[in-house]
């Protein structure tokens, strides 16, 4: 019996032809013709699987031109990566499971800020902090100075991924919070533990680092649960 490929299928063997070299970048692609012959199958097929390579960044598809292999770059990935896995956090699990990595991820380069952290870097977290100050009241704009100071920090040692990752998954998670009734009294709680984590860095004290980040994080994530339960009992009582 013979398989049909689907779109699908056939967007796999042409990123795999990618991945293994056989196409590089700036590469065209077979005409659709003969990935027509190659696979068996017909133009709406192939354009289908042209869309889907598209979308996994792999493909410039110009009108008019035949189709180009293109090297996606990180932040094109874990954009893509990032649209696919909002279904996944829409959920209080699904937030609580991205909760727990931002943990163990910020933990972890706060942990590596101590001992390598320059004096440039250490500059921007506390420009960030200076900034969240100035604007304590606004939750929108403190949102936008917290997020700097994180991203400061993702920043410290230098892997493009752990940027990407906050980029992707932690500052929308930031953004996605709904702003508190006494946004002042909470902003300044967090801002003050943004301090004392500058401060242990100075200190060159890793465990206290680790001790406030930790904190910090997991008291804002509690903030948001007892929002969340708050307004589950609002919609019962009405």
């Amino acid at each position: 019996m013979t398989t049909v490929l689907t779109a699908s299928g056939i967007a796999k063997a042409l990123a795999a032809d990618i991945h293994d070299g056989q196409l590089r970048a700036g590469d065209m692609f077979q005409s659709e013709r003969e990935l027509c012959v190659r696979f068996g199958v017909g133009r709406t097929v192939v354009r289908e699987a042209m869309t889907i390579l598209q979308g996994m960044k792999l493909v410039d598809h110009s009108k008019g031109k035949r189709p180009r292999v293109v090297s996606p770059t990180l932040t094109q990935v874990m954009d893509g990566a990032g649209e696919a896995a909002r279904f996944f956090f829409l959920d209080n699990e699904g937030k609580a499971h991205l909760e727990q990595a931002r943990l163990f991820l910020e933990t972890s380069m706060v942990r590596y800020a101590v001992a390598h952290a320059t004096n440039a870097q250490i500059a921007k977290m506390v420009g960030a902090i200076e900034e969240a100050d100035a604007v304590l009241a606004d939750g929108e704009a403190f949102r936008d100075a917290d997020s700097r100071f994180h991203r400061a920090l993702s920043e410290v040692p230098g892997n493009p991924i752990f940027v990407s990752l906050h980029d992707t998954f932690v500052e929308r998670l930031m953004r996605d919070r709904p702003v508190k009734d006494d946004v002042e009294a909470h902003n300044r709680r967090s801002n003050n533990e943004h301090k004392e984590v500058v401060s242990a860095i100075l200190s060159k004290d890793s465990d206290k680092a680790v001790e406030i980040m930790t904190r910090h994080l997991t008291r804002n994530y509690g903030v948001y649960f007892q929002h969340a339960l708050g307004r589950a009992g609002a919609l019962k009582t009405n």
